[in-house]
């Protein structure tokens, strides 16, 4: 596969996060993010698991990296429990670049232990998308906008996720090809509903019945989420990282695009140079 198929795949991994995180930020303001991530991790894995049986039976070993796998779906776990809340608490138009930048620390950890030297264009794109965070992190909302329910909450929340996704997805190129593209996903949506399910059970939370007005959209955000996993993980096994990586990241184009539009959200003039900065630090990490 060259590099338009490369593109492909990062481009649909970017339509389908994006306009899922939209819609899970509208469901968390009506019924908290927690809900809104049990529905993604328990359906997600039912959605999955079929598709897993049917398509890749035949590649799964006892010498598989069963573990790893476990461990990233522990880590997944966190960084979306980490995503949700940011959605919750903070300013979309805000959080959502931050997360998007996690390929900064994808790159960091790749040049660390896998002996990878970004080229000097990928090195000022990681440059640039650590400027953006600064600056977002600095900015305060469009007086215009409604106020979010904790603003510093959500941006640190959109931290954690940054860091989550970024080793997540370092770690996950590593198990896909002996495991599979469906069945990595499957796994990884299993550990998530088995930690809920058991913090249900604990009585950490309640699950309850989802509101029906609701069932469309939450039904919309696990298959979109699960279009993206699956494009992404397929684009890894078969294409290139770097490239398929980078361009997931601009998802928070997408989200910002339809906060924009739906729900019309102002940014000041340092919240614009911030996603601005990552924005271009992300081009700069696909052309790199």
């Amino acid at each position: 596969m060259g590099t338009l198929s490369d593109l492909g795949f990062g481009l649909t991994t970017a339509f389908g996060y994006g306009t899922g995180d939209f819609l899970a930020r509208q469901a968390s303001h009506r019924i908290g993010s927690v809900r809104v991530l049990f529905a993604l991790e328990v359906f997600g894995a039912l959605l999955l698991l079929p598709i897993a049986f049917a398509l890749e039976p035949g590649l799964w070993g006892p010498e598989d990296p069963w573990l790893p796998l476990v461990g990233l779906g522990a880590i997944n776990f966190v960084a979306s429990w980490f995503l949700y809340r940011s959605f919750e608490y903070g300013v979309l138009s805000v959080v959502s670049p931050v997360v998007s930048s996690y390929p900064v620390v994808t790159a960091g950890l790749a040049y660390a232990l896998l002996g990878e030297r970004p080229s000097s264009l990928a090195s000022l794109g990681i440059a640039a998308a650590l400027v953006g965070m600064v600056l977002l992190s600095q900015a305060r909302g469009h007086p215009d906008n409604p106020p979010p329910r904790d603003a510093r909450l959500g941006l640190l929340s959109a931290f954690g996720a940054f860091a989550g996704y970024g080793v997540f997805f370092v770690g996950l190129d590593l198990v896909v090809g002996p495991i599979g593209p469906v069945t990595s996903a499957t796994v990884v949506r299993a550990v998530g509903a088995t930690i809920l399910l058991g913090a249900a059970a604990a009585g950490r939370f309640a699950a309850g019945r989802f509101p029906r007005d609701l069932w469309a959209s939450l039904a919309a955000i696990v298959v979109l989420d699960e279009v993206a996993f699956l494009a992404f993980n397929f684009g890894i096994l078969f294409g290139s990282v770097a490239i398929v990586g980078t361009m997931s990241g601009l998802f928070s184009a997408v989200t910002i695009a339809l906060a924009a539009a739906v729900l019309r959200e102002r940014l000041t003039s340092l919240q614009y140079a911030g996603i601005g900065a990552i924005f271009l630090g992300v081009a700069c990490m696909a052309l790199g």
